[in-house]
């Protein structure tokens, strides 16, 4: 009975100390950390190859990125390339936002503009056209990356 007791304050124990060590929410942190993922996505892999569809499901990755899981262009069956990593791009610039961090609404109004390439070009099946398109996209991201501390 003893042991059984001391095993089970062993794992009250564990559990404390494991919930304790799990960082706080930096929305800033975690929008730097998506649009790197989002910049991968749209400026290399939306990038390559022949296939439109390939380069439109790494722009719907960048969506999601943008959105998060929460987001009115979400599309779970693209894939969540940024799980884990945040709220989505523009939820976590808006918190930043709100929380008077230098640089997030000069990254927010960034990230709008590549939203809005983004579903443009996912209504196009030209290849020509999509990956120029992800160029841009990618380029309006790393200017919202630099703009954050």
């Amino acid at each position: 009975m003893r042991t059984i007791t001391t095993l089970g304050t062993v794992m009250v124990l564990a559990t404390l100390v494991a919930v304790s060590a799990v960082p706080a929410q930096n929305p800033l942190a975690n929008a730097r950390r998506q649009l790197e993922t989002a910049i991968f996505h749209s400026g290399e892999l939306a990038q390559r190859g022949a296939v439109v569809a390939a380069s439109k499901t790494h722009l719907q990755h960048t969506l999601n990125c943008l959105d998060g899981s929460q987001g009115p262009n979400f599309n779970a069956a693209a894939g969540d390339v940024c799980r884990g990593q945040g709220n989505g791009i523009i939820p976590d610039l808006r918190a930043a936002e709100a929380a008077g961090v230098r640089g997030a609404s000069t990254a927010l109004r960034f990230v709008n503009i590549a939203r809005t390439l983004i579903l443009q070009a996912l209504q196009s099946d030209d290849l020509n056209m999509v990956q120029p398109y992800a160029k841009v996209i990618s380029n309006q991201l790393k200017q919202a990356l630099a703009a954050l501390p």
